[in-house]
């Protein structure tokens, strides 16, 4: 991103999202009721209008809507079997406009640590506060990624318990991170994290990235996020995904690509098409020798 300037990517996500909050409750697929706060543009007023603005992305990008509202769907199931399970603590790399904190509604005294670039954070706590919104279970914790800063320090610094296990989402990032910057990353938050955290990341196929996918909606969209300033850095492949998650101490549980999320919450009329360009990985941080 431009420095100075909040994400462009992160307006295009909210846009979807608004979008789909319209639609049918039977054919929506995620339901994020706030996030028009954040949109430029005013969303849909109807379902009909909405699944018509939603289709005419998919059918230009075909894979992102499935890819934007379905990745999130996951996160919150997974944050909601990790605060069944106990934890109490939530991190969100990144985090853009995202909402989940202020749409949970699992057990008390789950925290949030909302991580992103400053200048993309400013503008989300800004319009959060004209809408007379917010909540204390959030803490806002400014960093940029690629810059020489330290994510455990900047959550030392915001009382983030390092002892206790967490859950952790890692989404829409990995792959506008230059590779090292990417690795680093994974380093300092398998320092930062207790054992028996669990991360969730996705990442984009390095065919994407290289210019050589066989889907021409992701390679346009490659072409059209490089324009505004935000382009795809970092391609990864299932295998190198995992690989490198392990190779930081996190050990994958779960890994989905697209097709497989639209199969398990796209519903009997998915919305969405199913182009297979990214994947997620879920992954839990293991003991490592200075933790045994």
């Amino acid at each position: 991103m431009r420095s100075g300037d909040s994400s462009e990517t992160a307006h295009l996500t909210a846009r979807a999202r608004a979008a789909d909050a319209v639609v049918v409750p039977d054919r929506r697929l995620l339901g994020d009721t706030y996030a028009h706060l954040f949109v430029t543009v005013p969303p849909p007023v109807t379902s009909e209008e909405a699944l018509d603005r939603l289709q005419r992305l998919d059918r230009a990008h075909g894979g992102f809507i499935a890819e934007i509202l379905l990745r999130q769907r996951y996160f919150e199931d997974l944050v909601a079997l990790a605060v069944d399970a106990g934890i109490r603590q939530v991190l969100l790399l990144g985090a853009g406009y995202d909402t989940t904190a202020l749409r949970f509604t699992g057990a008390e005294g789950v925290r949030f640590f909302e991580v992103d670039h400053p200048a993309t954070q400013a503008a989300k706590l800004q319009t959060l506060a004209a809408a007379g919104l917010g909540t204390d279970a959030v803490t806002s914790v400014p960093l940029d990624f690629t810059a020489d800063a330290s994510l455990r320090d900047a959550l030392t610094a915001h009382g983030f318990d390092h002892a206790a296990p967490c859950v952790v989402g890692w989404l829409g990032v990995t792959f506008f991170l230059p590779a090292q910057a990417c690795r680093a990353t994974f380093a300092d938050l398998a320092d930062a994290v207790a054992p028996g955290s669990l991360l969730l990341f996705d990442y984009m196929d390095e065919s994407v990235v290289n210019g050589t996918s066989r889907y021409e909606g992701a390679l346009a969209m490659a072409r059209q996020v490089a324009e505004q300033g935000e382009p795809y850095v970092n391609g990864l492949t299932p295998q190198s995904a995992a690989d490198t998650a392990r190779a930081a101490g996190f050990e994958p549980l779960e890994q989905l690509r697209v097709p497989d999320l639209v199969r398990r919450y796209g519903g009997d009329e998915p919305y969405c098409s199913d182009d297979d360009f990214m994947g997620l990985v879920t992954a839990r941080r293991e003991l490592s020798g200075s933790d045994q």
